[in-house]
């Protein structure tokens, strides 16, 4: 009998069609019930077979070819007039699996995914796509998941940019429970009505989630989750950064020099060290058999080797070295230079140490020979050189002040950490805003509440200091702002409503709003081509310069239209003052 099919089913027959194991059966039960009324019937109203796949047996696929009956019903007043025989949850309706071979595939997708599980499973023998093997995944019962305690809601990205959705994690296991579609607060009302129970609910700053939260559980409390805190209190140190200096270079001293390493003797040094202690042995056992009165054929026969060789090591008083091999003569002691040699010390007594130019001039006496020959002989003559003076240059690197105060401190290099202690020697308040950003780390990792009063109760400060305004460099550039922002505004507000304005109103000229844009049209080309010069200012003259002629101009431009404003050439000179916005805007730039 199949362990997948009931006690009533029968294997009639057994084939082997190339590489699939055929398995014939049927069932022999006499009667089967009617899915609609329940009464028994045995009246056969029709056969059909089916064919599922079944789990395979040592790599072979295995498929049923099952003999299924149709019954007709005999209640008259049921609904339906033939039913066929129902095999339960082993073999559902038009399954082409049995239960077995589902359950073992939805196990193979949950463990490894559906890709590397469609490979897997085609492998032990059950030809499946992974598209398959997810849906079975979707389609599988799941027990009801209790509603936790601790919820914790959060959106994730399915396709960035274009699809969301929620996810819903048991805090208290760290096991995901549901997936909402979309981030609307409606979807989490919803689920919070269907999972009543919740008392705390974790969740990022999103409105929608905190109307979501009210709604479908109104009595559970809401809290934000660590890493939004953590995020939270960063962004406040990062815009606690926005007016200071965004790079720092600091020196890197230079590693330490690397310990010479002994390095192993190569193989042609091994070789040759085997070669001498092979040679040393020889003579002292020749030298051994020569004293205890062995003749010169006798030792020679015996160590294989000939007389002269034993009567070599016998007249040899000190055990044989290697062969040297004496390099051809060279230096002063060449026949080529020996012709010369009287004029080179004369030159070099006289000072003149350059051997190209020694090399030239016995070259147009007559010399053949090579320079690197003439370098040979006359390097000797310059004695030992001194030791050249080491100046070992610092290295100088720069790093991003926002990185080193947002990193954690065991994250950071050696030098980070140095340049970082730099940072924070410099600027007191930049000092207690990352003292207060590390401690509330620390405070949010070990959970300790006591630590959390503490650092609230020092965290009452604020943490930008408004004494930074009186530093130089930052209200000037405030001021800046501020004078351009009004000569936009006057430029492009005020101006066009006077221009527009009927001129029954007696300081009106009645353009057009088409003639209005074109009169400020030569505003915008001026300040498009002034604009690089402004900027050469700046690097020429500094930023003061521009400064006081942008201030000029812009105060020049704000007092002429209200002296002279009867006639329309009168407004359009009074625009070209503005172009001291270009030199003010290059000003911000260099004050920031």
């Amino acid at each position: 009998m199949l362990p997948c099919l009931p006690s009533s089913f029968a294997i009639r027959r057994i084939v082997l069609a190339g590489t699939v194991v055929m398995l014939e059966a049927e069932a022999t039960a006499a009667a089967a019930p009617c899915p609609a009324c329940g009464v028994m019937s045995q009246q056969i109203h029709d056969r059909y077979d089916r064919h599922p796949t079944d789990l395979p047996w040592r790599g072979y696929p295995v498929r049923l070819i099952l003999r299924v009956r149709r019954f007709r019903c005999r209640n008259q007043q049921c609904e339906r007039a033939t039913f066929a025989e129902d095999f339960g949850h082993t073999l559902p309706l038009r399954a082409q699996r049995t239960g077995d071979a589902d359950s073992f595939l939805v196990q193979l997708a949950w463990m490894i995914g559906g890709e590397a599980g469609a490979r897997l499973a085609l492998t032990a023998g059950l030809s499946i796509s992974p598209d398959t093997l997810l849906r079975l995944l979707r389609r599988s019962e799941h027990g009801d998941v209790a509603t936790p305690r601790v919820l914790g809601v959060d959106d994730l990205t399915l396709r960035r940019g274009q699809t969301y959705a929620t996810i819903l994690v048991n805090l208290e296991t760290s096991e995901p429970i549901d997936l909402l579609t979309g981030r609307e607060a409606e979807s989490l009302a919803q689920w919070l009505r269907e999972h009543p129970g919740v008392e705390v609910i974790v969740r990022d700053r999103a409105e929608a989630y905190a109307e979501g939260a009210r709604a479908g559980a109104p009595e559970a409390i809401q809290v934000a989750d660590r890493f939004h805190l953590v995020k939270n209190a960063s962004n406040a140190m990062d815009e606690m950064l926005q007016g200071r200096r965004r790079q720092i270079t600091v020196a890197v001293p230079d590693p330490p020099p690397p310990t010479p390493s002994s390095k192993p003797p190569s193989a042609r040094q091994q070789r040759m060290t085997a070669l001498r202690a092979a040679g040393v042995a020889r003579w002292e056992e020749v030298q051994r058999r020569h004293r205890e009165g062995e003749g010169l054929r006798h030792i020679a026969r015996e160590m294989g080797m000939s007389r002269v060789t034993v009567r070599r090591l016998i007249d040899t008083p000190i055990p044989p070295c290697n062969h040297i091999v004496h390099p051809r003569p060279g230096g002063l002691s060449s026949p080529l230079l020996q012709p010369y040699v009287s004029y080179l010390q004369d030159r070099w007594q006289d000072g003149c140490h350059n051997i190209t130019q020694l090399f030239r001039e016995i070259v147009e006496q007559g010399y053949s020979g090579s320079r690197s020959l003439l370098y040979t002989a006359l390097h000797a003559w310059r004695g030992p050189r001194p030791p050249p003076e080491q100046r070992r240059r610092q290295k100088r690197r720069q790093f991003s002040v926002r990185w080193l105060c947002l990193r954690p401190p065991d994250q950071l290099k050696p030098e980070e950490q140095t340049a970082l202690q730099q940072i924070l020697d410099d600027d007191v308040d930049l000092a207690a805003g990352y003292r207060l950003l590390q401690r509330f780390r620390e405070v949010i990792t070990k959970r300790d509440v006591t630590a959390l009063d503490l650092w609230l109760r020092d965290s009452q400060g604020p943490l930008i200091d408004v004494r930074l305004f009186s530093i130089r460099g930052v209200w000037t550039a405030h001021v800046v702002s501020l004078i351009v922002g009004f000569a936009m505004f006057g430029v492009f507000v005020l101006i066009p409503p006077l221009l527009e304005l009927p001129a029954s109103t007696g300081y009106g000229f009645g353009t057009t709003v088409t003639e209005a844009g074109l009169l400020l049209l030569p505003i915008v080309i001026a300040m498009v081509a002034l604009g690089p010069v402004g900027g050469m200012l700046v690097r020429i003259q500094g930023a003061k310069l521009p400064m006081l002629l942008g201030g000029i101009l812009l105060s020049t431009a704000f007092a002429l239209p209200a002296i002279a404003h009867h006639h329309l050439w009168q407004i359009v000179v009074s625009e070209e003052p503005f172009l001291g916005i270009n030199r003010q805007r290059h000003h911000r730039r260099r004050t920031r």
